[in-house]
């Protein structure tokens, strides 16, 4: 089942406009997996929504925008955010709003191609887990 949430996760990207988030930093402190089942919980926002069920934590607001799918790229027990720490951005992001113009699969060289595990990812996904290198 778990693979199979996964899939519908990673399907759900491409289908899904997602909002600007603001940028989080890999190996959060503070930043918990998923103390539950998720089988038959594909809907998060049902319960880890401001005031709606207590004592489920509520999403914090930096979380704003965000949608039911993404919540696994952060909170699964073997998400990178919780396991590795994405590689930071070496250049700088001003005017640079749109990553896929360079990061994709045989656009630019020698820029690196976005890895297949990124499928489905938009723009305004990248600076969840990647940051600017300092001076960058």
């Amino acid at each position: 089942m778990k693979v199979l949430l996964r899939s519908f996760t990673v399907g759900a990207f491409a289908a899904l406009a997602l909002a600007w988030a603001t940028p989080a930093s890999a190996q959060v402190d503070g930043l918990k997996a998923v103390s539950h089942t998720v089988e038959g919980r594909a809907a998060c926002l049902m319960c880890h929504t401001p005031g709606r069920m207590e004592p489920v934590p509520d999403a914090p607001a930096s979380h704003e925008g965000r949608v039911d799918a993404q919540c696994l790229w952060c909170h699964a027990t073997d998400s990178p955010m919780l396991t590795t720490t994405p590689p930071t951005i070496s250049h700088t992001v001003e005017g640079r709003d749109s990553c896929l113009m360079c990061h994709t699969a045989g656009r630019m060289e020698p820029v690196p191609d976005v890895p297949a595990n990124h499928e489905g990812r938009a723009d305004n996904d990248c600076r969840m887990c990647h940051t600017p290198a300092a001076g960058g």
